[in-house]
């Protein structure tokens, strides 16, 4: 190979790392979820909702009658990739009737915090093609930003509880429970971002009365994942939770779990629900 053609292709290449390492890239490879977690595939790409990340992708190709460089390409699929969070964040169900999209719609400042969230998204993975076409991956997060955008404004912040002592008396076999599993990997329900609990009467067992706005931003009002061993793991249940069957899901409000009457007292036996439930520590299993 002569030795002006082969400096060229070094250049090429040396160009293109450079592009691949630029600001705000992570060189990485898609990692496949975890065992147990439960993932939504919508147009635009998915949610893992054992986890709160949103993942997309977006790509750009030069074009034949016009020279692009390297930047206007990246610049491109970022904003390819921009554009389909902002449309697969608005496809989450806040509930079962109630799409992101549909809430935020008339609401400007929503829009535009969703706008930030898929600006603020990272860049997980670049992959260039010999012919200069880019493909890259974006992800971020629901908690946080997002979440404190659309959590219904009837979850306000709960004044601090004191927890009870928990039990210590060798005679007594009542341990504090330290968290919720609901096992509704029988039923057909589909992730939320607000889920609501309720007993065969339909009283409001876990809601917004129950919870702390300030965890539920955080953390999620709930975890969703696909496996009862892998809830039984998380921490975000502590070391005992309590685990309780669903037995349907609401016909009035789809979003919603029903709990027999016999669970029900469990839960409403446990003094120290308060605050678990005020925490989020809360985990809803469904079917693989």
């Amino acid at each position: 190979m002569p030795k002006s053609k082969t400096i060229h292709t070094i250049l090429i290449f040396l160009t293109a790392l450079l592009c691949l390492t630029g600001p705000g890239a992570v060189m990485s490879q898609d990692i496949p979820a975890a065992p147990g977690a439960c993932l939504t595939t919508l147009d635009k790409g998915s949610v893992n909702w054992s986890t709160g990340m949103v993942t997309v992708k977006g790509e750009a190709a030069p074009l034949k009658d016009k020279k692009k460089n390297a930047d206007t390409i990246f610049g491109e699929a970022r904003a390819d990739a921009s554009r389909n969070i902002i449309e697969l964040l608005k496809q989450i169900r806040i509930s079962a009737d109630l799409p992101v999209g549909t809430y935020a719609a008339d609401k400007d400042i929503i829009m535009a915090g969703i706008e930030k969230t898929a600006m603020d998204a990272r860049i997980t993975r670049q992959l260039y093609s010999s012919d200069g076409a880019l493909k890259l991956t974006l992800e971020t997060s629901i908690y946080g930003g997002f979440l404190q955008l659309v959590i219904p404004e009837t979850i306000r912040q709960i004044p601090k509880i004191t927890p009870a002592e928990p039990q210590t008396d060798p005679l007594d076999a009542t341990i504090d429970h330290t968290g919720l599993i609901i096992d509704a990997s029988d039923i057909d329900f589909s992730p939320v971002i607000y889920p609501v609990i309720l007993d065969e009467q339909g009283r409001e067992l876990y809601s917004s009365a129950f919870i702390s706005r300030e965890y539920a931003v955080q953390n999620g009002i709930v975890t969703y994942v696909c496996s009862l061993k892998a809830a039984m793991k998380s921490k975000r249940i502590g070391i005992h939770p309590m685990v309780l069957k669903g037995l349907r899901v609401g016909e009035a409000t789809p979003s919603s779990i029903i709990i027999n009457m016999s669970d029900t007292n469990r839960l409403e036996e446990a003094v120290e629900r308060h605050h678990f439930l005020k925490e989020c520590r809360v985990i809803i299993v469904l079917a693989k």
